[in-house]
């Protein structure tokens, strides 16, 4: 079979040949339906300080298939498989927890100390076939399609930076970061209640998406955000809420100011390099909480989020901007530097280039 395979350190990616997956004996085999290029994968693209960093972390070997947001059909299990059969559709949960450190033990395995990361420390799912251990996979609702199954994954960091963001009723939030992330936080957090929503970045692209689904937009190149934050929020100077998606490290000059007295902060994306905090000034005199956080609760998050989906209080589709097939990846990896929302791979399918 073909893959989208990254064979070592440098720029670009290839699409070549590889064996197909057979599961171990606590393995599925899936057929990929779905696929969507995360931010990492970009990373990878690129290899960049981000890729570099994270490879360290997780035990990248090359060459490895890259892509970890996927949904599609179990077609075979492995020998010791007891809770996933041939025919049901999946998504797949890419941290890969241990199972029996303190984490694991205590709910918070998304954070376990030995995880490993689907799609960097074991091949991923930019191929028609693909492996996963039983226990990361998670089974779609009859209501939940593929292309939606295969956004579960990046919606469910969106959905969890709300939760922990702990929204109440008319909460001004403000985003900053309008990657497809932060798109998904827009949409989960209207229906969670807040308020107002101001949404932040430098794309004109992206900020046309996020007014359309109703924020207020702000290009940092074009205005002083924390002024015009302060205007909109005269009655409590600053923001309830910050969820930062950006992972840009000249962020923090500005996120601290945009929050009013006992604000929140949400940290979502990962900068590449130390940022600078002013703690008396920004952390303590201000009494701001602030969270980070690194992927989804398993399961709950799932299943507040497919929830949302089938009682269509939220439609993921909307965040998507493009389709290709496996084969156009490079067209696809393009696309992004000219603009785009999500991009999804359709299996053996070639897609419409721009459904948006």
């Amino acid at each position: 079979m073909k893959a989208v395979v990254k064979s070592g350190t440098g720029v670009g990616l290839e699409y070549k040949d590889i064996p197909k997956p057979v599961p171990t004996s606590n393995e599925v085999l899936i057929e990929v339906k779905v696929a969507s290029i995360c931010g990492t994968d970009i990373n990878y693209y690129n290899w960049n300080q981000s890729a570099k960093d994270f490879g360290e972390s997780f035990d990248i070997k090359f060459p490895f298939v890259i892509g970890h947001e996927f949904s599609g059909t179990i077609i075979e299990v492995g020998s010791a498989v007891t809770t996933r059969f041939v025919g049901q559709r999946v998504a797949i949960e890419t941290h890969i927890p241990c199972g029996k450190c303190f984490q694991c033990e205590n709910g918070e395995a998304h954070n376990c100390a030995n995880m490993s990361v689907y799609g960097t420390s074991c091949n991923g799912c930019f191929a028609p076939y693909a492996v996963a251990d039983e226990k990361i996979t998670f089974v779609l609702p009859d209501e939940v399609s593929f292309e939606e199954g295969a956004l579960l994954e990046p919606s469910g960091v969106a959905i969890r930076a709300v939760e922990e963001a702990k929204i109440q009723p008319g909460d001004t939030l403000v985003i900053n970061g309008c990657g497809p992330i932060g798109m998904f936080v827009v949409m989960i957090a209207l229906v969670s209640g807040a308020g107002r929503i101001i949404a932040i970045d430098m794309d004109e692209y992206r900020l046309r998406m996020a007014e359309k689904m109703g924020a207020i937009t702000l290009n940092f190149t074009k205005c002083n955000t924390v002024e015009e934050i302060q205007k909109l929020t005269k009655d409590r100077n600053g923001a309830d809420v910050v969820i930062e998606t950006s992972g840009s490290e000249k962020a923090y000059e500005t996120i601290f100011d945009m929050i009013r007295l006992e604000g929140r902060i949400v940290t979502v994306g990962n900068p590449s390099g130390f940022v600078n905090i002013n703690w008396t000034r920004n952390v303590n005199l201000k009494g701001a909480s602030i969270k980070g956080i690194f992927g989804r609760r398993i399961w709950s998050t799932w299943h507040h989020l497919t929830s949302l989906i089938t009682a269509k209080r939220v439609n993921l589709l909307d965040v998507v901007t493009h389709r290709f097939s496996f084969a156009e990846y490079e067209e696809a990896f393009q696309q992004i530097k000219v603009g785009a929302g999500k991009i999804l791979f359709i299996n053996d399918t070639k897609g419409n280039k721009d459904d948006g």
